[in-house]
């Protein structure tokens, strides 16, 4: 009977023995898996923080290029700003230049034409005592009768004798040019007029 109880009681030790050996192991296990859990939430959290960190590095240095950037830009575009007024300055000098010019060209234009004409109008008052190709030597000065306009002159070649007058004697209708002057288109109807022969001779009495 001791034996059994014996028996009993040591089964019964054995068993307790083993719960409790499971017990401990079943806990141990647990904190383990804790221990890893929190070990690798701390890696995590570690990784994440490096994550953060580089990304705010990356973060500073794309700021930090744009920021250069700007500076860079802004001073390009005060250059510009520089050489576009210098520019707008040398058109204004240009053009201030050009219009000075402009103007003496305008002076001496005008004095060019006013020279010309000086001359045209000195070489027409004189023409009758000049000595040209077309100038026949024989018309006296005298004989020269002074328009103006449309025709400078007529000369009035004729001779005392009738019969000499109709066979030598002529009237000429002369107009004076210098330099590369044409003559009008009225001057040049008048010519083609005389070229034809319709010049007539008209007496007019007035009472």
């Amino acid at each position: 009977m001791l034996d059994v109880i014996l028996g009993v009681s040591l089964a019964g030790s054995v068993g307790v023995c083993f719960w409790l050996y499971q017990r401990m192991s079943a806990l141990k296990n647990l904190q383990y898996r804790e221990s890893l859990e929190r070990v690798e939430s701390q890696e995590a959290y570690e990784n994440l923080l490096f994550s953060v960190e580089r990304e705010r590095e990356s973060i500073s240095s794309t700021i930090e290029n744009l920021q250069t950037h700007v500076l860079y830009l802004q001073e390009e575009n005060r250059l510009k700003v520089r050489e576009a007024s210098d520019l707008i300055n040398q058109i204004e000098e240009i053009t201030s230049q050009n219009a000075q010019k402009s103007e003496e060209i305008k002076k001496q234009k005008s004095r060019a034409a006013s020279a010309h004409t000086t001359k045209g109008q000195i070489l027409e008052k004189w023409c009758p005592f000049l000595e040209h190709p077309d100038i026949d030597p024989d018309w006296e000065a005298k004989n020269w009768s002074f328009m103006g306009n449309p025709i400078d002159y007529i000369v009035f070649d004729w001779r005392n004798d009738k019969t000499i007058n109709l066979a030598d004697g002529k009237v000429v209708m002369l107009d004076v040019k210098s330099g590369k002057s044409q003559l009008t288109t009225k001057q040049r109807r008048i010519r083609d007029l005389i070229q034809a022969g319709k010049v007539e001779w008209k007496t007019i009495r007035l009472e």
